[in-house]
């Protein structure tokens, strides 16, 4: 699976790269802000995104993560220290394949993105199935 990793903060960014690569995943890129996140989708096809919801200059991952579905139908695994009810909440019209909070337990980024891939696969199948 290509993993984009939308992360303002470089050390976290490192870190995220490091648990997808040692599950077997390759990093598609990593990216700061929604209009290096676009760019890198278009450039790297991803398969899934890890998407922080605070991102550099005070822009949103939410606006980002929705930006990737309208224009690829991209879907994000939310990684964020807010992830209250209400975020939560507000998130489900991104179609989200998960989330996971900080600090970033290795162990629970690789469930989630174990699981995401399972998801991405049958949604796969159905697609194929009906086209």
């Amino acid at each position: 699976m290509r993993v984009l990793i939308v992360e303002d903060e470089w050390l976290i960014a490192m870190d995220l790269a490091e648990t997808v690569r040692q599950a077997g995943h390759d990093v598609a890129g990593i990216a700061a802000e929604p209009d290096e996140a676009l760019a890198a989708a278009q450039e790297h096809k991803p398969d899934l995104v890890l998407m922080d919801l605070r991102l550099s200059n005070g822009t949103s991952g939410a606006d980002a993560a929705r930006r990737l579905w309208d224009d690829a139908r991209l879907r994000c695994i939310f990684v964020s220290a807010n992830l209250d009810v209400a975020t939560l909440e507000s998130l489900k019209v991104l179609h989200p394949l998960g989330f996971v909070a900080k600090p970033i337990l290795p162990a629970r980024l690789r469930q989630a993105m174990g699981v995401a891939e399972i998801e991405l696969a049958a949604s796969a199948s159905t697609a194929a199935a009906t086209a």
